[in-house]
């Protein structure tokens, strides 16, 4: 058991800097700079109900968004499904399939975030035409491992945003990483997400919200247990730290809880950084929920399925 005081160590390495910035509620110089900001939206209810905590840890077909290297996990074809019942009406979709090739993994993957129906009005606040804003990403990922212990994996996405009649389109990179140890049960993961040229609206442009994930993670009692611990740096808000545990019963139910929180302090309440959820697996198939709380905007809800074959 002497491994666990690794992962011990790293929590304390990070955890103590938050009661420093506990007092710093400043707004972040860079917040509102950023085109395309849905691609920060985290996917599937395995992930959210761990605190956003799985760069080191992802094994199915959303690692092609917190890590496109764990895809080098699939021993099977995957398809992913995911619905996500965000505030004020927003719903957030995503859909994906996967193949392993020996070493190499390959998929394809939408990101789909629609805002509903909105009155438009005109400059003097009269009733226009109904639209339907929205953001697109589709995702093409690369996977491959080298041995057992390490592998690289890359996404290539495109990128579209409509508002009314105006969109703004362009393309992107993520980069991730994964090293797992062969003779202890820790692993630790890297991924730099929304590597790409800046997005031009009409006659002004904006750059991605570039994302830098550092995590690892530490499974215990036969892979029983899993605990995670990201550190998550944006370039448009200020770094936060993600900390989640997954406990699995008979190899059927899985219960996850997580705790996400911003250096400065949580936007929306300490409460909004509070994840839970659960998940059933049932022979080929794996199925998701996690609640996450977004403070007075009300409570979020994520289903995600995956189906193996």
């Amino acid at each position: 058991m002497y491994q666990i005081y690794i992962f011990i160590f790293l929590f304390s390495f990070i955890l103590p800097s938050i009661s420093v910035v506990a007092d710093n509620t400043d707004i972040h110089e860079n917040a509102g700079t950023r085109a395309m900001t849905f691609l920060k939206i985290g996917v599937g209810a395995k992930a959210m109900g761990m605190g956003e905590s799985q760069v080191a840890a992802t094994d199915d077909l959303y690692a092609s968004y917190w890590n496109p290297a764990g895809l080098v996990k699939l021993d099977k074809p995957q398809l992913a499904l995911m619905h996500n019942e965000w505030f004020a009406e927003i719903n957030h979709e995503f859909i994906g399939f996967a193949f392993p090739i020996g070493n190499n993994t390959v998929g394809a993957s939408a990101n789909f975030l629609s805002f509903g129906e909105l009155q438009g009005r005109d400059q003097d606040g009269n009733e226009t035409e109904i639209f339907r804003p929205y953001d697109l990403a589709v995702i093409l990922s690369y996977a491959r491992g080298f041995g057992n212990t390490l592998a690289v994996g890359i996404n290539a996405k495109y990128l579209q945003e409509q508002i009314a009649d105006e969109s703004g389109n362009g393309y992107a990179f993520d980069f991730g990483g994964l090293y797992s140890f062969s003779e202890i049960p820790l692993s630790f993961g890297v991924n730099a997400q929304h590597v790409g040229p800046r997005i031009k609206y009409i006659e002004d442009s904006f750059p991605l919200p570039f994302v830098l994930r550092l995590g690892t993670a530490y499974r215990l009692w036969k892979d029983a247990v899993i605990l995670t611990l990201d550190f998550i740096r944006p370039t448009d808000n200020d770094n936060s730290v993600g900390a989640g545990i997954g406990y699995t019963l008979a190899n059927i139910l899985q219960l996850r809880t997580g705790y996400k929180y911003k250096f400065g302090g949580n936007d929306l309440g300490a409460i909004s950084g509070l994840a839970g959820g659960f998940g059933l697996t049932l022979k080929r198939f794996q199925i998701d929920y996690a609640l996450v709380p977004f403070g007075d905007l009300g409570l979020t809800h994520r289903f995600s399925l995956i189906a193996s074959f």
